[in-house]
């Protein structure tokens, strides 16, 4: 007999894409907005988006409103609740007002839980690509609910040369895949070589981890070499 159980939820996490509006994407930054732009064509997902009041849940639609604001960057005013906010870059207080119009929920930290419990179906795929938001209150909200935690890990260049980052960054890098020991259900490496390295510094505590090369957006039929750079995909 065929299964016909539906594929789970998905909850893409775009923290990052909101918290760098304005500024050029970096590579990580295009893969997290290739897979807002793929899933956006595949039917209901949800999209989270830790904002600096709290915390926001997007739907479908609201996710695809995202996705062109992020494309083209044309962000909405800043709203009332951005003057809360202490010395908030100006760009990012409009994408964050912007989240807020097209939220279907939003609530402060500690309810974040509740907030999970309301609009998702228990055991939805949270997807985090953009090494964000991945704290142990947001792994708490959705253990909580069954949900399963992929995370990807583009690479561990900050512990295997330290002597090259800036200051605070290894520190920070050990404490994320630390706690992508303690908290994914899977890891996604984007080479072979990523998923031995990140097995190398994680030990025993290595998660179930696949594979899972970047790409890039094929060039239209006709194109004249050296036009538009290829956004990777994920």
């Amino acid at each position: 007999m065929a299964d016909t159980q539906p594929d789970p939820l998905r909850l893409l996490d775009l923290t990052r894409l909101v918290s760098r509006a304005g500024r050029p994407l970096t590579g990580v930054d295009r893969v997290e907005y290739a897979r807002l732009r793929h899933l956006c064509g595949l039917g209901p997902f949800y999209g989270l988006v830790r904002t600096s009041l709290g915390y926001a849940l997007l739907d479908a639609a609201g996710c695809a409103a995202l996705r062109d604001r992020v494309a083209q960057g044309t962000w909405g005013p800043a709203d009332r609740l951005s003057r809360l906010v202490r010395d908030i870059d100006p760009m990012r207080a409009r994408a964050e007002a912007d989240v807020r119009r097209l939220c279907i929920a939003r609530c402060i930290k500690p309810l974040l839980g509740r907030m999970l419990r309301r609009h998702l179906p228990r055991g939805a795929h949270y997807i985090n690509l953009g090494h964000t938001n991945l704290t142990e209150a947001v792994a708490a909200a959705l253990k909580a609910q069954g949900a399963r935690i992929a995370v990807l890990v583009h690479d561990t260049i900050p512990l295997d040369h330290p002597q090259f980052q800036r200051p605070g960054t290894v520190d920070r890098f050990a404490a994320f895949l630390s706690r992508v020991g303690r908290v994914a259900d899977v890891v996604i490496c984007n080479s072979q070589q990523t998923l031995a390295d990140t097995a190398r510094h994680l030990g025993d505590r290595m998660p179930e981890a696949i594979v899972a090369p970047l790409g890039v957006d094929p060039t239209p039929p006709g194109a004249p070499p050296g036009g538009r750079g290829a956004a990777p995909i994920s």
